[in-house]
This record gives structure tokens, C-alpha cells and sequence, in this order.
């Protein structure tokens, strides 16, 4: 299980390079033209550290800030700007990293509730106005109510549908701080040796009991892991096979299954109606349903 739960590097030089990218697309071209009377230092790009917080963890942030230095120097922009800018990116990006998952201990990043909604709010002004007395201290103006405004703005009229898509439709799963991990939840890893994740079923049974769940929500997340480790086992017979359910308002599942690339959601070409039948009743049972495949390692998530 060690092995999804660290800072992997390869992913982590990706994270860092698309925050640069990113960041970049939206600061140079509105900077380069004088789009505004603002400070450079913040714009419609100021929602970005924020989502890079929230779910690409530190890299992200720091990718970020990186761009901030290349767009200052290509564009001409002072010193004291440009630290600025950059002190705002790691307080804003960093912050609501830390804050968060400080409250959101399990790793969501649903955005889902009114409270969500406003723990985001909350977070994102108060945030704003950290970053106003850094810009008013290095840039000597009164910016404090500016960059609430900016950033406050920013952050929730773009930011906030932007966390929505990324948590609840696309299921990113966010990098989480050291302390934010092993809270609750039902870890497990498969062998070969395990024919069927029984085991599996019946610790999720018993805690779901225990937070008196609806149990037509915990079959289907049990028949969800069925369906998966069938396919897994049929195409992927040695692997090993790691996860984590988690159960609240909704019931979550990541599968990590090391070896060669294999989407569980596709339809193989050598499989019958049968097969097929199966996979339209998983895809029936999940809410949402995504897979990826990073540094030899297949990640599944299914949430119902």
C-alpha cells in the first residue's frame, strides 16, 4: 500500500510542470497587454493555487510560482511584484492545501453540501486577505479589500465549478498531506491466492452497519468490487491488488492494481454477452466511475 500513498516523483515533475503551464496561459497573455489596471500580481489566473491546493498538492503550487517568475521577466515586471506574486500563489495554493484536508481528513474534495461550499468560502477569503497584506506590505497600497475582491471573486465564480468538475465528475483524486491519510476508512490488498474480496465485504458490512448505512448502498459497492476483481483477476492474474472504501454521504473505492495497462471498464474484444452484461450492470451501479494509469500502476475509483 506504500506505494500510492507517497509523493511519487514522476508525478509529482508532471503536477509541477502543468501548474507552470497552466498558470502561465492564463497570466501572459492578459499581462502582456495590459488587460487591466490592477497589480500584476493578481487576475483572473488567481483562482488557479486554489485548485492546484486542493487536489495536485505542493508541486502544483510550487509549478506555479515558477511561472510567475518567467511572465515577470519576460513582461519587465519589478521585483517587489514579482515576490509578491509569488508569496501570494504559495499562501493561496499552500493555505487551502493545508486547511482543507486539515478539516476534510478523509481526502475528499466533494464540494458537494452547503457546509463544503462554505468551509471552501470561508477558506478562500480568508486566504485573500493574507495575501492583501502581502501585496500591501511589499507594494506599499491599500490592497486588501482589491485582492479580496480579486481573488475572493476569482476563486468562487471560477474556481468553485472548477473544483466541482474536477472532484465530482472527472474524480481527481488529490494529493494529500502526511497527516490527512489512514483516517477511517477500510484498507485492503488481494493476492492471487484470494478468489473472491469476501473479507473485504464483510469488514465493509460490519462498519457500514455500525454508521447505519442503507444497505441496498453497500451491495452495490460490494458487487461494484466483484465485478472489478473478476476482470482484474481474469486479465491481470498476478497482479496485486490494493484499496481503500470509504463510506459517508457516499461510499467511495480506489483500487490500485500494479502491472500492464488495463481499463476494467472496457469491453475486451474476447469477451461474450455474458461479460458484457456484467459490465453494463457495474456501470449501472457506480455513480461515478474513472480509471488512470500512471508509473505501472492502474488507479480505479468507483463511487455509489
Amino acid at each position: 500500500m506504500e506505494k500510492h500513498k507517497k509523493l511519487q516523483w514522476p508525478r509529482s515533475v508532471r503536477f509541477l510542470l502543468l501548474g507552470c503551464a497552466v498558470y502561465f496561459l492564463l497570466d501572459f497573455p492578459i499581462r502582456y497587454t495590459a488587460a487591466y489596471n490592477f497589480p500584476d500580481c493578481v487576475g483572473i489566473k488567481s483562482f488557479l493555487p486554489f485548485t492546484c491546493g486542493l487536489f495536485f498538492g505542493p508541486a502544483a503550487v510550487a509549478g506555479a510560482a515558477m511561472s510567475t517568475v518567467f511572465t515577470a521577466f519576460v513582461c519587465g515586471t519589478g521585483p517587489a511584484e514579482c515576490l509578491a506574486e509569488i508569496l501570494c500563489v504559495l499562501l493561496a495554493g499552500m493555505g487551502s492545501w493545508l486547511c482543507w484536508f486539515g478539516i476534510y481528513r478523509n481526502g475528499h474534495v466533494r464540494l458537494e453540501h452547503i457546509r463544503d461550499v462554505g468551509i471552501y468560502t470561508a477558506m478562500v477569503v480568508g486566504l485573500s486577505v493574507l495575501c492583501g497584506g502581502v501585496i500591501e506590505a511589499l507594494l506599499g497600497r491599500d490592497m486588501i479589500l482589491p485582492t479580496v475582491g480579486i481573488l475572493g471573486s476569482t476563486g468562487l465564480l471560477v474556481g468553485l465549478p472548477v473544483n466541482i468538475l474536477l472532484g465530482g465528475i472527472f474524480c481527481v483524486t488529490p494529493v494529500l498531506p502526511p497527516f490527512s491519510r489512514e483516517e477511517g476508512g477500510i484498507s485492503f490488498e488481494l493476492t492471487q491466492q484470494d478468489a473472491s474480496p469476501g473479507a473485504v465485504n464483510e469488514a465493509i458490512e460490519e462498519e457500514a452497519l455500525g454508521k447505519k448505512m442503507p444497505i441496498k448502498r453497500v451491495f452495490e459497492i460490494e458487487n461494484c468490487l466483484e465485478e472489478l476483481y473478476i476482470r482484474i483477476r481474469r486479465k491481470l492474474p498476478e497482479a496485486r491488488v490494493c484499496g481503500r472504501v470509504e463510506l459517508g454521504s457516499t461510499i467511495s473505492m480506489r483500487i490500485w492494481v500494479d502491472g500492464e495497462k488495463y481499463n476494467p471498464f472496457l469491453r475486451e474484444a474476447d469477451e461474450d454477452e455474458m461479460d458484457l452484461l456484467s459490465l453494463k450492470l457495474l456501470r449501472h451501479r457506480a455513480l461515478r466511475a474513472s480509471w488512470s494509469y500512471s508509473d505501472g500502476q492502474n488507479m480505479i475509483r468507483v463511487v455509489v
